[in-house]
């Protein structure tokens, strides 16, 4: 009963789980850790520098009602690659760490109603807002300009429509108001 071998190899067993306990602690820790980060510069990404630009130069091309402030047609179509490619960039943060990508929709017209709608983190609500904000812009773009100048687009544009619903932003009221303006 009072044999030492019994006695180490228990102390063993036990160092031995505490040690594991400890590592899968540690690395459940820091890829939570990762990936609140990568939300982040996600976020960070998607709000400012490049994207932040593609998203004013569309924003200008299919809202302005002054034909004379409209940017050049060679920035409207570097914008719109800028954007599918944020869009592609998000869908692979999402799937990396494990965050439920949703078929983004028509977006709704207030921060406040999306996160109001429950349960959704709030990291996860600002990141769907920003994503549907940048898929109408590439939506509308593509309907309204890619066909008229000519924009190659079909392998984009296979890839992105595999993980958004063109058709619902085509079909908003912000889309018929644009076409009432044109």
């Amino acid at each position: 009963m009072n044999d030492p071998g019994n006695l180490a190899a228990w102390a063993s067993v036990c160092l031995t789980v505490l040690a594991a306990g400890g590592t899968i602690y540690a690395f459940v820790t820091l890829r939570r850790r990762d990936k609140r980060q990568a939300l982040t510069d996600l976020h960070t990404a998607l709000t400012t520098g490049e994207t932040a630009a593609a998203r004013n130069t569309l924003g200008t091309l299919l809202y302005s009602v002054d034909d004379q402030v409209r940017p050049p047609r060679a920035d409207c179509i570097a914008a719109y690659f800028a954007l599918i490619w944020s869009l592609q960039r998000a869908q692979n943060v999402f799937l990396t760490h494990g965050v439920k990508w949703k078929a983004l929709h028509t977006p709704q017209r207030s921060l406040t109603e999306v996160m109001a709608r429950g349960r959704r983190s709030d990291a996860e609500a600002i990141l769907t807002w920003n994503l549907n904000e940048i898929a109408e812009s590439v939506v509308l773009f593509h309907h309204d300009f890619g066909g008229r100048w000519a924009v190659t687009d079909d392998d984009a544009w296979k890839d992105i429509s595999r993980f958004i619903a063109p058709a619902e932003f085509v079909n908003t009221s912000a889309a018929s108001e644009r076409k009432a303006r044109q």
